[in-house]
This record gives C-alpha cells, structure tokens and sequence, in this order.
C-alpha cells in the first residue's frame, strides 16, 4: 500500500486538485484564444472587439451554448479522472466536485465582476439587469450540470458512467470545435469540422453503450436515456441559440421562446436527426455483443485455471 492510499489527509487535496485540473480543462478553449469577453449589445461605451476585456468565460446571449460545452466537459473530465484513481487510493469524490465548483465559482465570479463594469450595471438600467440576471442565472444552471456530469461519471457502476459519457457526447464535440475555432478564428472552419459535429458523438454515444452493455436489464433505461440526448440535444442547442440570437427581438424574452420552441421540432424531424441515432445504436449493440463474448471468454479461461488439476500454463 503507497503512502497516498494509507493518508486521509492527502487524499482530500488530491481530490481538489484533480477536481480543480478537470474545470480548467473544460475552460481551455474560452482561453487559448485570447480570453476576450464577446462583444456585448449592451456595453458601456464603445469598444471594438479586440478591445475587450479578458474574461474566463465567453458569457454573451450568442454563446450560452458554448459556455455550457466548457462547464460540461469539467465536471465529466473530473468524473473519470476521479474514478480512474478512486479505486487504487481512495480519494474521495466530494473533494474533487468541491475543486470543480470552486474553479467555476472563480471563473463566474470573475466573468461578472467584468460584466459589470462593462454594461454599467450601477446605472439600473431595466435592459442591462435583466441581461445580467439572466446570464447569470444560465452560468449558475450550467455549474450545476456540471455536477452532475461529475457525479455521474465518478460512479463505480458502468450504467451512471456510461450515461455522464453520453449526456456529454455533443457538449464535448462543440468543445473541441471551440478550441479548434481559437486557433484558426470562427470565419475560417477547416472542412473536418462539421463532419466531426455531426459524427464524433455517434461514436462517443456508441462506445459508451457498447461498454454499458445490457446486463441487468435496467441499464436499457440508460441506453433509451442515451440515444434520445443523442437525438433531441443538437437540435436543442440550434433552436435556443437561434432565439437567442434574434436581434430583432432585443429584450423580449417571450418571444425568443417562443422562437426556439417553434423552431425546435423542425430541426428535429426535417434534418435526419434520427441517422446518428440509428447508427449508434447498432454500434452500440455489436459492441456489446462483442464486448460479451470477450469477458464470457475470460470467466471460461479463469474457471478453467482455478479447478483442481486443471493443466499450468506455461510463460
């Protein structure tokens, strides 16, 4: 036994500290770019974007998507980071969601205190406070998701884990767009990128459930829960950055509702929305099948060796 797995008292900071390295992955590609805050409708005064101040979060009403994409993908990096080690030294998983929130409590701290200053909240402005309240509310919801992603893929069962992977398949790939968009800039998109949008979370969905399997039976709740987030997120995702991004609608918050609600399911059923989902399933189920016959093979071979008499094998 290592001194790590015999040390309470040093299992608790490696759990803040891979909790904390989770949420500054997730926040990557809002940095790397440069960290600007985007250019907001209701600023102060006059700023060209590349005037803008730095800020940990992208927070504007056109990236509410991405902001999620970076919260997301944290909480599910710290999830699997923290069961990957749990196991061997025992660090509990409280610790590491305690340094995912306290890394995102400084980034939304900092973001807003930024904001602030920036829209000139102190004028009481009805426009600007509703702006701010309401961005700051979508980053609160966001920090919270990200715990569960966390809470999730930090499990011991396969069924919890392989539910965080599929929940966050599309925010993961949206977060890899971003930080391949912070290095090439948003108007020049490389050709791989939309075929990687559309397909990487197929294949994410698909080794998730392949590596959940069906066994016991209740983990069919999971691969339902799976492929219908693989089928209605993108199309959630478009539709509120769609009334969101309405200008033309400025303040009026029942209305990009009622935008994204009415352009919601046509997304959903006239772009082939159900293809990545077919696709993932049948991946998924060969997975399984294969991944069954793999471990039937290896519980054959161990009974075999543990029976009395049964024949050494040599190195």
């Amino acid at each position: 036994m290592t001194d790590l797995a015999a040390s309470p008292a040093r299992r608790v900071p490696l759990g803040l500290a891979i909790g904390a390295a989770g949420a500054v992955i997730g926040l990557l590609p809002g940095v790397i770019g440069g960290g600007r805050l985007p250019a907001q409708n209701l600023w102060a005064t006059q700023t060209l974007p590349e005037d803008m101040p730095f800020a940990l979060l992208p927070i504007s009403q056109y990236t509410v998507g991405t902001v999620l994409c970076l919260f997301v993908v944290g909480g599910v990096a710290a999830g699997l980071g923290i069961r990957a080690l749990r196991r061997r030294n025992g660090i509990p998983a409280w610790s590491a969601a305690v340094g995912l929130a306290a890394v995102h409590l400084i980034a939304i701290v900092q973001t807003f205190a930024v904001l602030a200053v920036g829209l000139g909240i102190s004028s009481g402005d009805r426009r600007v406070l509703l702006y701010f309240g309401g961005m700051l509310g979508g980053a609160v919801v966001v920090a919270l998701l990200a715990q569960l992603g966390f809470w999730l893929t930090s499990q011991r069962s396969a069924g919890p884990v392989a539910l965080g992977v599929a929940l966050a398949a599309v925010p993961a790939t949206m977060w890899l767009a971003s930080g391949l968009f912070a290095f090439t800039g948003p108007v020049v998109q490389p050709l791989f990128v939309s075929q990687l949008v559309q397909w990487l979370p197929v294949i994410i969905v698909g080794f998730a459930l392949a590596w959940c399997g069906v066994r016991p039976l209740r983990r069919l709740g999971v691969w339902a829960a799976a492929l219908l987030a693989l089928w209605v997120t993108p199309a959630l995702f478009t539709a509120v950055s769609y009334g969101l991004g309405m200008r033309v609608l400025k303040d009026d918050l029942p209305q990009m509702a009622a935008a994204s609600i009415q352009l919601f399911p046509v997304v959903l059923v006239e772009t082939n929305a159900w293809l990545p989902v077919v696709i993932a399933a049948g991946g998924g189920a060969l997975g399984a099948l294969v991944w069954s016959r793999i471990d039937a093979v290896r519980d054959d071979a161990s009974h075999t060796d543990a029976m009395p008499g049964a024949p050494v094998r040599q190195p």
